[in-house]
């Protein structure tokens, strides 16, 4: 594939950062965002080498011969592959597996995710640049931002409360929230989506503040709450258990269900992947079947049959960094650029003044 150099500060590159805008940020083709780990490490929140790192050293501590063992003998899978691909294929034999890094998960993202609250609030990121960005360019009678993120901690709700940006997570109450699908359907029936904006967020791979015990599902933002109750939240971690508990868990259907709803082949819209790594082959067979429209892929590494449909695509744009090297594919072709703009602070520099 042939490689061009290309000066972001020239007008030829205005000329993509415009075209970009059009296809990708505007009021009609408003994107569908799909926000993956890159913007938790963005804001400090431990990613999964950290997460492997953490599991390995909390395993070692524990008395049970058994659970080393099935940690041990996968723990070379993972620091050669990552923690996602080292667990696939992790069989009912390995559940009290699975249980361990359940709960040991969630109480390391919440314990790291409280810690950066100030700092979240506090700190101008790209993302909540884009957020204010997109905010003043939403439809007029449907002021509603479709996100839908794998990660489990709260960093885009709390961006949203930065923001000014209300958020519909598809549950109702105050200090426990009970979930209504019908919430996530048909937010216009329950919220004022003509005057007031919205983000719709969808997350079906849980939270750090879902929590389910016996069979009672509640969400609530009460720290210490959320502290007591580590093994009852609902998350569904790295592994093959993933795909049998998003079908078997309702809540975690139903915002994968409701999503996927969303990507509609005749609907106005477009896609933009921040930081998503392509790790969840069952949903990503939706996305990748809306890649009919305009694409834009923001991340460090990206997957090279990703890389290689792009090259092949005029509709897909594709930020990212090899070899050292910041590259672009726009328009099916390959440059080299001169910035990073997979790193959203200095996509939004560019895209946003």
């Amino acid at each position: 594939m042939e490689i061009e150099r290309l000066e972001t500060h020239s007008e030829r590159f205005d000329d993509i950062v415009e075209d970009i805008k059009q296809r990708n940020l505007s009021r009609n083709n408003m994107p569908k965002l799909i926000i993956g780990t890159g913007l938790s490490i963005l804001y400090g929140i431990p990613g999964m080498k950290e997460l492997a790192r953490h599991l390995d050293k909390e395993i070692k501590k524990v008395n049970e011969t058994d659970l080393k063992k099935m940690w041990a003998d996968r723990y070379n899978n993972i620091k050669a592959k990552g923690l996602e691909a080292g667990l696939v294929n992790l069989s009912q034999k390995e559940d009290k597996l699975v249980d361990f890094i359940k709960t040991c998960t969630a109480e390391y993202i919440l314990n790291s995710e409280e810690k950066l609250h100030d700092t979240i609030i506090e700190t101008d990121t790209g993302f909540s640049r884009m957020l204010a960005y997109l905010n003043g360019t939403v439809t007029i009678n449907n002021k509603v931002i479709d996100i839908m993120t794998p990660n489990y901690d709260r960093v885009i709700e709390i961006v949203c409360d930065k923001v000014g940006i209300g958020v519909i997570n598809g549950f109702y109450g105050s200090l426990y929230g009970k979930f209504d699908r019908n919430l996530l359907k048909h937010p216009i029936q329950t919220y004022n989506c003509s005057t007031q904006n919205w983000v719709r967020l969808f997350k079906p791979h849980g939270s750090i503040n879902w929590v389910n015990e016996n069979e009672n599902e509640y969400l609530t933002n009460d720290y210490f709450e959320l502290s007591q109750k580590i093994k009852y939240i609902e998350i569904v971690t790295p592994g093959s258990s993933k795909y049998r508990e998003s079908m078997t868990n309702n809540t975690f259907r139903c915002m994968r269900e409701e999503f996927n709803d969303l990507l509609n082949p005749s609907g106005n819209y477009s896609l933009l992947f921040y930081g998503y790594g392509f790790n969840d082959d069952h949903f990503d067979t939706a996305l990748k079947d809306s890649f009919e429209k305009n694409v834009l892929i923001m991340a460090r590494d990206v997957k090279k049959e990703i890389l290689d449909t792009a090259s092949k695509s005029k509709n897909i744009t594709v930020f990212y960094q090899e070899n050292g090297e910041e590259y672009m594919i726009y328009k099916a072709k390959k440059y080299i650029i001169d910035l990073s703009l997979w790193d959203i602070n200095e996509f939004a520099d560019v895209f946003f003044g």
